[in-house]
């Protein structure tokens, strides 16, 4: 065990680094133990990597630190630097203009992040949000699952275009535009320009669907064969592949803020204030909840969250805001329920839940 003395010793070597990551260039701030953060140095990529290097094999071995934000470079810079032998934390972007100055630049974030890096390292573990590195079967698993979403983004995209160009033409259409009893209407009535353009779309529309179809199967079979009744097997894959480990959250509480649906506060004193929904989170995850809070609410009866709650959303009377509210309170229970099984905290049994044969 070691003592105070060799804590202290070994804090003061620390090297703190702060990257701020652009393609052609990274603007980083080192700190060195307890002394002031040095002024910003600007690398190459490359560069970086070799002066990162020199770093890791300095005099004493001091243990390097490293946090850059989440964004479009992934978690590759990341595993590379680990395999260097540095300490890395990947964090979730923010907007580092504390006191809304509105003079932000690379610098700026970067002085800003060493220094809630040095916070973090200290025990102020409210100072940066860490986003967890997915190992590379991980992120694998998960990229095959956003691909089914680009292509579905596609399709409603390229759907969207069709409804437009017929509405420009005094033709409103709703649903399967490019199929059936649709489309033979739609070359009945409007002139071959129209015609060629949406037979463009058409047969891409038809191209994609078979991608996505093709997937979804994919997926579909890498799902368990029993499952509760209404969580379905893709949504159930959808879901897995994007939280990679259950055991990664420690209460309720994280879950409903990893998915982004707790409620907004504004609170002081004896005053408290809950809002909207938060949002903060996983977009993906949130509306693969919802839709199966419904599916669950119309095949799940005896499940408790949707006793508490079914009365509202299957009364028709209530308002629609009263209805949203009761949907994503049933599915912030719901992604608790199913983190519990997931963890074997709880039984789908124990739970009210009804699952399909084995």
């Amino acid at each position: 065990m070691k003592t105070n003395k060799e804590n202290i010793e070994q804090d003061s070597a620390l090297i703190k680094v702060a990257i701020d990551m652009h393609l052609r260039s990274y603007s980083i701030v080192r700190q060195i133990g307890h002394q002031g953060p040095q002024p910003v140095q600007k690398f190459a990529p490359p560069a970086f990597y070799r002066w990162l290097g020199e770093q890791l094999g300095g005099a004493g071995g001091a243990p390097v630190v490293v946090c850059y934000e989440a964004g479009c470079f992934g978690y590759e810079p990341a595993r590379r630097m680990q395999k260097m032998g540095a300490q890395v934390y990947v964090i979730a972007p923010q907007d580092w203009d504390e006191q809304k100055k509105k003079q932000v630049n690379d610098k700026f974030d970067a002085r800003v992040m060493c220094r809630r890096l040095g916070d973090y390292l200290s025990g102020e573990r409210h100072a940066l949000s860490i986003v967890r590195i997915p190992s590379p079967e991980e992120e694998a698993r998960r990229a095959v699952a956003r691909q089914r979403e680009q292509l579905r983004g596609e399709l409603r995209r390229l759907q969207a275009k069709g409804r437009s160009l017929l509405l420009a033409r005094e033709m409103a259409v709703t649903g399967r535009w490019w199929a059936g009893k649709k489309w033979v209407e739609i070359q009945q009535q409007m002139p071959g320009w129209v015609l060629a353009a949406l037979t463009d779309f058409k047969e891409i529309i038809e191209l994609i669907e078979a991608k996505a179809r093709k997937l979804e199967a994919a997926l579909e079979k890498t799902a368990p064969e029993q499952l509760p009744v209404g969580e379905g097997k893709l949504s159930h894959e959808l879901l897995a592949r994007e939280i990679f480990d259950p055991r990664r959250f420690k209460n309720a509480r994280q879950v409903g803020n990893y998915f982004g649906l707790c409620p907004s506060e504004s609170s002081s004193g004896e005053r408290r204030r809950l809002g909207a929904i938060t949002k903060h989170g996983n977009p993906r995850l949130r509306r693969i909840m919802v839709e199966m809070a419904w599916r669950i609410f119309s095949y799940q009866p005896g499940y408790r969250a949707v006793k508490k709650w079914g009365a509202v959303l299957g009364n028709a009377a209530c308002s629609g805001a009263l209805r949203k509210k009761a949907i994503v309170a049933l599915a912030r229970r719901l992604a608790v329920d199913l983190w519990r099984i997931g963890t074997g905290r709880a039984t789908a049994e124990e739970l009210g839940l009804i699952l399909t044969p084995a």
